[in-house]
């Protein structure tokens, strides 16, 4: 990021801050400041790929992190597993879901969800495959069994994919959910156009990081917005669909606001600060100003697991101290734990981020309930 351009942002959002306090310019300061922010290219390379511009990412060289992922120690999570620590699966509360309140979420597993926000239902990265792969014989199988089918949900209004790994963006489950809904409104970050028109999807939008899409559903009244929003991490050739596709499609995390003005905060898949070669710990800013510009938010989903080892993970995954600080940045109500408990993806015991997180909770002063996790299946409403 350039000189000027971090100038002229850091200025953007000591003002909004300032007129913080003035009502009546609200949407004015909102709007300029997100213009300030959609200035910032600094993310885009010339090369037509993308890059986390800030110190707080530094990737592990390619060959490390490969042998890495060949020689990985799992023993401890699969010892945990064996030993019953996984997360309940339960029974979809049709109830709640059938009739939901005003804003509440219902935990499927991994960084999928189903958010019911003022009317509408929204699926964000649903992954209901047996693995998280680009085939079904090989790669990291489910250690807890999906809670549900698509068939199952509601009816889904939009779809978020915050990119495209295959444990984000699951070729089966995306495939029945665009036989079921062709013309469903579906979101995700720029380069991902491609592969959701293959899978059958004719509504999508694209957005860059600061973009926003305002959006009427049938059956409800007002108008809903849809943020494209920052995050730290990365499409590199170990993870990502294709040999040749490192950094070539943009990662994100969402921001939905409904018509009642309740607002819901999406992780995705992020990273905070990374360990490897980072010795003045420098922190992702994303995250601040996300809070700044939409927050504060009555309910959120930010990533809590898959750090371990934190020198590999930390550049692309947050460990559990460091979602308390994401959900402190964004200015959160109340968060619910996710991308955990589903995939063995990393080292660590399944039952540690819970128990991390709850720690950290206490230790920076927070109410245990305020940023907690779920059984798979359950649904929990913002107050």
């Amino acid at each position: 990021m350039s000189d000027n351009s971090s100038t002229n942002k850091e200025n953007a959002l000591s003002a909004a801050a300032a007129a913080a306090s003035a009502p009546s310019t609200e949407v004015l300061d909102h709007e300029h400041l997100r213009q300030e922010l959609v200035k910032d290219k600094s993310h885009h390379l010339k090369n037509g790929r993308f890059v986390n511009p800030w110190p707080s990412f530094s990737l592990m060289p390619t060959l490390e992190f490969a042998k890495y992922l060949i020689t990985a120690d799992q023993k401890a999570v699969r010892k945990s597993i064996a030993d019953g620590k996984a997360p309940a699966v339960v029974a979809l509360d049709k109830t709640k879901i059938d009739s939901p309140s005003p804003l509440q979420l219902t935990w499927l597993g991994h960084a999928s969800l189903l958010v019911q926000i003022d009317g509408i239902n929204v699926l964000c990265d649903p992954v209901f495959s047996q693995r998280c792969s680009p085939v079904q014989w090989m790669g990291p199988r489910r250690y807890t069994k999906a809670p549900c089918q698509v068939d199952e949900l509601p009816h889904i209004d939009v779809l978020i994919i915050s990119h495209n790994h295959y444990d984000h963006l699951d070729w089966n489950t995306l495939t029945e959910v665009s036989k079921k809904y062709p013309d469903i409104k579906v979101f995700s970050a720029l380069g991902n156009r491609g592969i959701l028109e293959s899978l059958g999807f004719k509504n999508v939008s694209i957005g860059d990081w600061w973009d926003e899409f305002s959006v009427s559903v049938p059956g409800t009244e007002g108008s809903f917005t849809f943020a494209c929003t920052p995050a730290q991490h990365m499409t590199a050739i170990a993870v990502a669909r294709g040999i040749f596709d490192r950094m070539a499609t943009l990662w994100s995390s969402w921001v939905i606001q409904g018509p009642s003005k309740r607002k819901f905060f999406f992780s995705g898949d992020t990273a905070y600060s990374s360990t490897y070669n980072n010795e003045a710990k420098a922190e992702c800013p994303v995250f601040k100003q996300i809070g700044l510009l939409y927050g504060p938010f009555d309910l959120s989903a930010i990533a809590i697991g898959a750090y371990g080892p934190e020198i590999m993970f930390s550049t692309m995954h947050v460990n559990p101290e460091q979602a308390v600080r994401i959900h402190e940045d964004v200015r959160s109500k109340k968060s619910i734990g996710i991308h955990w408990g589903t995939f063995v993806l990393t080292g660590e015991p399944v039952d540690e981020p819970p128990r991390r997180l709850c720690m950290e909770m206490d230790a920076r002063g927070h109410p245990a309930d305020e940023f907690t996790v779920l059984s798979i299946g359950e649904t929990i409403q913002a107050n």
